[in-house]
């Protein structure tokens, strides 16, 4: 198979609706006219928005009940990383599939959140929103390839849970391209900004020096390894492995430690949001 052969219109949900809400310039004097605007377009997103603003992750101890008073409160980046998550949620809603469910969509899922309790754990907040949206998106080449060629993607699942090979590699064994290729083309078919190639098209568990010099890249790999080792994209492993491979991205001991507590993943599943979009 070819790069060519992709439909990257497959997906049931808008890329051009996406790329409008990343796209947005918080530091314009229009930015919330434009979100305003673009959501009244999508009454999916406007439903999910305002469930999400109301919980307890978002909520100001005011109920929030249109999206202006929404992006007045609680601004356009966080608006921003609600808008995406409805657009994932979307391309989901429709699978019952369980590997896909648990290994790509609940993956996404607990990556986004766990890169947003990482960055407040490594004093990085304001890189919050970013890091959430990036783990949404990380792994959109497989979403890709699945609704691609669905019966030749389960396979591939199978054989990289079934094996000690990478998704990448059995991806490259079963269909000729991997999900890294899918996505960075993705990229440029959906108009996203190019520094999306940095979540994207980065092979996460051996990023280079250059790509975990960007502090969301390096929070987002931790993320995603700790969350794929926890039986969330690959089988578990040991917590002595774990936790070498978390250090090794560039998590402090006690950062390690913390994260690999059997409490910090149960917080992630009890999360709010995750209990309503899966």
């Amino acid at each position: 198979m070819k790069l060519d052969s992709i439909n990257f219109k497959v997906i049931p949900a808008q890329p051009d609706f996406l790329a409008r809400i990343i796209q947005i310039d918080a530091n314009s004097d229009h930015c919330f006219q434009e979100m305003d605007s673009l959501l009244r377009s999508d009454q999916g997103a406007v439903s999910l928005i305002l469930r999400v603003a109301n919980s307890a992750m978002y909520s100001r101890g005011k109920q929030i009940k249109t999206i202006p008073h929404a992006i007045n409160l609680l601004g356009i980046n966080v608006i921003r990383s609600l808008a995406v998550l409805s657009v994932s949620r979307s391309i989901f809603s429709q699978n019952k599939n369980r590997l896909i469910k648990q290994h790509v969509w609940q993956h996404s899922l607990l990556t986004a959140l766990a890169c947003q309790q990482i960055c407040a754990e490594m004093g990085e907040s304001k890189l919050g929103e970013e890091a959430f949206v990036a783990g949404l998106l990380h792994d959109i080449g497989k979403v890709l390839l699945f609704y691609n060629y669905p019966d030749e993607y389960i396979q591939t699942l199978n054989h990289a849970l079934e094996t000690p090979c990478s998704c990448a590699e059995a991806e490259r064994q079963i269909l000729g391209i991997d999900h890294y290729e899918v996505g960075k083309e993705a990229v440029l078919e959906w108009r996203l900004p190019p520094y999306f190639n940095l979540y994207i098209a980065t092979d996460l568990d051996l990023p280079t020096p250059k790509a975990v010099q960007n502090k969301v890249v390096q929070i987002l790999a931790i993320a995603n390894n700790l969350i794929k080792y926890a039986g969330f994209g690959a089988n578990s492993s040991d917590l002595q492995m774990r936790k070498g491979k978390l250090m090794d991205l560039g998590a402090s001991d006690n950062l390690s430690e913390y994260l690999l507590e059997e409490s910090f993943m149960q917080q992630l599943v009890q999360n709010e949001i995750y209990l309503l979009c899966v």
